[in-house]
């Protein structure tokens, strides 16, 4: 039994009393993106499910709250393919003393100086070599390329579209519904086709439900179970959006969640909170702004950012785009 006294799992967050969000993004390390690709890739060729992860992180007792989020994917992953029987635990662990003897070399500390242009140094970056997660993926990775499961090819794309094409694409969605009624109409009936008819591959991901904000309702989302976001049209969640701040928050006080957010609402506009999963994710389609009239469809495009898409902000006009 973990800390929740009626029985759930170290997943289920919403609603429980928590601290201030900490709105950040710390972006990825090297190795949370490939762990992130590995993790994707292996879901998308259905060699585990996301309820299978989401299960076999809360069976990490409560080591689930003593590592990262990276690290409980990384481990979650390790036990659903070992219960499937496609790496074996042994298997596993013979692979990853062989992965790291082969970065076990001599390692130079770097001077106190060295910064990337006043960036911090990265964990991958330290010289030391990869770490005991980073370790896991890639011994993963080459026991799943041995059974022809999965290709260097598919995690190289998996990174490149997180890095490159997912996130652009919600931004094009929402400007396409703004100048485009009739599609719209078709986002809001049925999100998939209408978004695949735009060229953009979803991939055979979960369904997408378009929450239109009019001026009477404001939507907001959240995954209080982990982590669940659509991610073939915004990339990788942001930190705090996995946070468990956020998670438990935004389920029984959204208004104040909101204006931590930098995002005040007036009283008379309802504020509805959508709660995703691994059947369906959301994504907001916020008002077009005052300001906008005549501007393309690649301008509109510029003023949407992902967190308007989460629906914690409110897309703007800018001066940009004003003339």
């Amino acid at each position: 039994m973990n800390e929740h006294s009626d029985g759930m799992g170290p997943h289920d967050v919403g609603g429980e009393k928590a601290g201030e969000i900490e709105i950040v993004d710390l972006g990825m390390t090297h190795w949370e993106k490939h762990a992130n690709a590995l993790r994707m890739t292996a879901t998308g060729k259905k060699l585990g499910t996301l309820d299978e992860m989401r299960r076999a992180c809360e069976d990490l007792g409560e080591r689930y709250n003593q590592i990262s989020y990276f690290e409980r994917q990384t481990e979650a992953l390790a036990i659903v393919l070992a219960e499937k029987g496609l790496i074996p635990e042994l298997d596993l662990e013979t692979r990853m003393a062989e992965v790291k003897a082969r970065f076990d070399v001599p390692t130079i500390p770097l001077p106190q100086e060295h910064d990337h242009d006043g960036k911090p140094i990265q964990e991958d970056e330290t010289g030391e070599g990869p770490n005991y997660h980073h370790v896991m993926n890639l011994a993963m990775q080459e026991l799943l390329q041995e059974q022809d499961l999965v290709t260097p090819d598919d995690i190289r794309e998996k990174i490149e579209k997180f890095d490159g094409d997912y996130p652009n694409r919600g931004p094009k969605v929402v400007a396409r519904a703004w100048i485009d009624p009739d599609f719209k109409t078709r986002l809001l009936k049925d999100a998939n086709p209408a978004i695949e008819e735009m060229g953009i591959d979803l991939e055979h991901a979960a369904r997408v439900i378009a929450l239109e904000n009019t001026p009477d309702v404001h939507n907001i989302v959240v995954c209080t179970l982990c982590s669940c976001y659509p991610r073939q049209l915004m990339g990788q969640p942001p930190t705090w959006y996995k946070s468990r701040s956020y998670r438990s928050r935004v389920v029984y006080e959204p208004r104040t969640v909101l204006k931590e957010f930098g995002t005040e609402l007036p009283d008379n506009v309802m504020v509805r909170t959508h709660d995703s999963n691994a059947d369906m994710r959301y994504i907001v389609i916020p008002m077009r702004p005052e300001g906008t009239e005549g501007w393309s469809e690649e301008q509109l495009e510029g003023i949407i950012s992902r967190d308007c898409l989460v629906g914690v902000t409110l897309p703007k006009a800018d001066n940009r785009y004003g003339e």
